[in-house]
This record gives C-alpha cells, sequence and structure tokens, in this order.
C-alpha cells in the first residue's frame, strides 16, 4: 500500500506541470518541495525493501507448505536422497500427500491444523517413524566418517582471527554457528571439513562433581592435524632418527 501510494505520488509530482497544461484538470495535484520530495524517495525505498523481503518469505513459506516440509526437514531431505543416491530404494519423504492435501492441513477453516501433534497422516508404503529411522541411520553415518584431529595452535575462537592468516579471514563458514576456543594438545572429533574451516566437537574430561558440556562449533582448520596422519609422521621420524643412529 505504500508503495503503491508514494509511487502514484512522486509520479503526479513530477508530471504536475504537463498536467497543468494538457490534463483534463480531474488528476490530483501534487505539489512536491526539495525535502518532500527527498522524503517520498526515502520512504518508497524503504517500502519497495520491505516488499521484495516479505515477497521472498511468502515464496519461501509456499514452497514449504506446499512440500509438507519445514526448513529443518528441507536439510534433512538432502541428506537423505544423498545417502540413498547409489541404492536402488529412493527415500520416500512420508508426509508429501500432494500439492492440495499439504495446503489443507496447513490452511483450514477452523484456523486449526490437522492432527494431534503427534500422529500425521502419511504416504502409503511409509509409517509415522520413517524419517525418524532415516535419522538415526544419518547419525550412524556420521558417526562412521568421523574423524579426530589433534590442535597444534592455540586458537582463542574469534570469528575473524587475524591471527591465522588472511585466507582464513576472507573464507568464513556461512554460517551463525559458533567457534570454539582450543588450545594445542586438545582432541576434537571432526564432522564437517572445509577448505579453510573444520566442524567438530571437543573431546572434554568430566570432573567428578562438575560434569562437562558438550562444547561444539567451527576452528580454522590450519590448528589442528588429523591423529591417523600425525601419528604416522611421528613413526616416520622416529624411523628416520634410528637410521640415522645405525
Amino acid at each position: 500500500m505504500a508503495s503503491f501510494s508514494l509511487a502514484l505520488s512522486l509520479y503526479y509530482g513530477l508530471n504536475r506541470t504537463w498536467y497543468l497544461y494538457y490534463g483534463t484538470g480531474q488528476e490530483p495535484q501534487v505539489v512536491l518541495t526539495v525535502w518532500t520530495l527527498l522524503a517520498a524517495l526515502f520512504g518508497l525505498g524503504l517500502a519497495l525493501g520491505v516488499v521484495i523481503a516479505v515477497g521472498l518469505l511468502l515464496v519461501f513459506q509456499v514452497k514449504s507448505i506446499m512440500r509438507n516440509q519445514t526448513g529443518i526437514e528441507d536439510w534433512i531431505r538432502e541428506k537423505a536422497d544423498y545417502r540413498h543416491r547409489n541404492s536402488e530404494t529412493k527415500f520416500i519423504w512420508p508426509y508429501n500427500l500432494g500439492r492440495r492435501a499439504n495446503l489443507q492441513q496447513v490452511i483450514t477453516w477452523s484456523c486449526r491444523p490437522a492432527g494431534d501433534g503427534m500422529t500425521w497422516e502419511v504416504v502409503e508404503g511409509t509409517d509415522q517413524y520413517t524419517l525418524t529411522r532415516e535419522q538415526l541411520m544419518q547419525k550412524e553415518d556420521k558417526r562412521g566418517r568421523t574423524r579426530e584431529y589433534q590442535i597444534i595452535l592455540n586458537y582463542n575462537g574469534a570469528w575473524f582471527p587475524l591471527s591465522q592468516g588472511l585466507s582464513v579471514c576472507c573464507h568464513p563458514p556461512c554460517t551463525d554457528e559458533p567457534r570454539i576456543p582450543l588450545s594445542a594438545g586438545d582432541m576434537v572429533k571432526v564432522t564437517r571439513w572445509k577448505k579453510h574451516w573444520l566442524y567438530g566437537e571437543k573431546e572434554q574430561v568430566e570432573e567428578k562433581e562438575r560434569p562437562m558440556g558438550r562444547l561444539r562449533g567451527w576452528f580454522p582448520r590450519q590448528c589442528a592435524v588429523e591423529k591417523v596422519e600425525h601419528e604416522d609422521r611421528c613413526m616416520l621420524g622416529q624411523r628416520q632418527d634410528r637410521k640415522k643412529d645405525k
């Protein structure tokens, strides 16, 4: 509404002279000064920004409704499709009942969502625990590809650690997930890899009366070495030292 009103006001204000000579006299007379012109342009810019932002949000929400998937479920579905890419069976999303049925589950005349919040209508060939089993399998695969890294350089947990080099600062992970401070000698179980950053969980020793919570987040890749590679290098160094002694 604001965009439409401000756009028409600017149009009639900027073309006021033309309408005075060639108009029918029925057009609105909008008089613009320098300050009102600037205020109208500023307001129109803000209004258009809101239209674009809310319009994109509307598109994303409608897509989610039509597919019957939340934002987190989109990520789970993507990992499920990747996990089944080389298998004969494909993962079937249990809640996609078709666009019309999906829409009816969200938008109802009573303004109350369908179902009791515990059980949902699912596609034929699936059940209430299809997604749960898939998530458990994904967690099992995640544990299988976990690698243990040893920290060799201290990291204070900064989002843009200048001490780690310009490349690390210029290529941060595009996520709001935390960074974790680490000290040399710490062990981290890494589950995600990027060129300049790693994501993992720090191994913590629990005290008798003070259990430690889970500490997970990103840290620069150059601060750590994989434990297997580190052990191989140590063994190789020991062998070379033995050869020199001989």
